[in-house]
């Protein structure tokens, strides 16, 4: 089985990505499900996907179907993966991970269960810029400890349920953890402890004023690891409208020198680093491949010799404990230490 058939479920951004990276993979994309139709018909058509449903069940139990690529929000990851797991078929989530620890915990079961493969969507760690500052950091050409620094600023999100406390939980949950793993992998090292403070600065916009509860939207992290090294960040999904404040490229620095750069990035053919030891200071300019073609190749890989992915559950679940230890810092004032 070199080429799986994937069920596509959920046709926004992240839909239209995941059927472009699956066929960029060499896979064969079967069908498309979204409630909103006229969205998936139009993500069906411009691919050339055979079948559009507006139940994910109706697409999950297709017999053809190999692996079920979720494309949905956070609140409906758990259910849709736990469905497929029972169908016995593999799952590839985007992140984050699920709601809640409880959540993530009731996928994992099914999954393993059922022997099927799980992936988690952290495409931006398999980025060129994350390997080359890794190996950086391990060639010693910063040295220790270290201090990382990410910055992530932007107005209130057009999708306006990424806003939702009780949905996609704002930016700490939805983004951040693209950060988190990038600092994990560069530390090679698990966080130690956390402070945040955090606002909700588009609390007065109409568009978001519906919600019973706002997430937080912006923040101010302080993470420590158990290496030494500190990873710091400034969010905000919060700014003005057409504000042209933009966040600052990643930093990362040690006593012996350090770089800076958009590390994480997709969506870019080539990407520049600035290299800095001592005083002296060099461009590096590296090709960037797909990164949701590469993450799914990767997946693929997995399936088919019947291996854990290389990002799955215990990447998910550091990611979403960090993010709630975050908030629960935020909200109460007090450091936060992680077992």
């Amino acid at each position: 089985m070199d080429r799986f058939k994937i069920a596509v479920i959920g046709a926004g951004d992240m839909g239209g990505n995941h059927v472009r990276g699956w066929i960029s993979a060499g896979h064969h994309v079967v069908s498309v499900t979204d409630t909103d139709k006229i969205r998936a018909d139009k993500l069906a058509l411009r691919y050339n996907v055979g079948a559009v449903y507006g139940d994910y069940k109706e697409a999950i139990d297709d017999p053809q179907v190999d692996i079920v690529s979720v494309c949905l929000p956070l609140v409906l990851h758990a259910p849709v993966t736990v469905y497929a797991a029972g169908r016995g078929k593999h799952i590839f989530c985007e992140k984050p991970l699920a709601s809640s620890r409880e959540a993530a915990e009731d996928m994992q079961r099914a999954v393993e269960l059922a022997g099927v493969r799980f992936g988690i969507g952290f495409q931006r760690n398999f980025s060129e810029g994350v390997g080359l500052v890794r190996q950086w950091a391990d060639e010693g050409r910063f040295g220790s400890p270290l201090v990382f620094s990410s910055d992530l600023m932007q107005e209130v999100r057009p999708k306006i349920a990424m806003h939702d406390a009780r949905g996609n939980q704002g930016p700490v949950v939805d983004a951040c953890c693209h950060y988190f793993l990038m600092w994990q992998t560069v530390f090679g090292s698990k966080p130690k402890k956390v402070y945040a403070s955090g606002r909700i600065l588009g609390k007065d916009r109409p568009e978001i004023a519906h919600f019973e509860e706002l997430a937080v939207d912006t923040a101010v992290i302080t993470v420590e690891y158990e290496s030494g090294d500190i990873g710091t960040m400034n969010v905000s999904w919060g700014l003005a409208k057409k504000s042209p404040i933009r966040g600052r490229p990643d930093r990362i620095y040690g006593p012996k020198g350090g770089a800076e750069g958009p590390f994480n990035s997709f969506g870019r053919s080539t990407v520049s680093f600035e290299l800095y030891e001592g005083s002296s200071t060099a461009t590096v300019t590296v090709e960037q491949p797909d990164l949701f073609s590469k993450q799914f190749t990767i997946f693929a890989e997995a399936v088919r010799e019947g291996k854990p992915a290389p990002v799955g559950f215990r990447q998910g679940l550091d990611m979403l404990r960090l993010s709630h230890a975050v908030l629960e810092s935020a909200k109460t004032g007090n450091i936060v230490h992680l077992d």
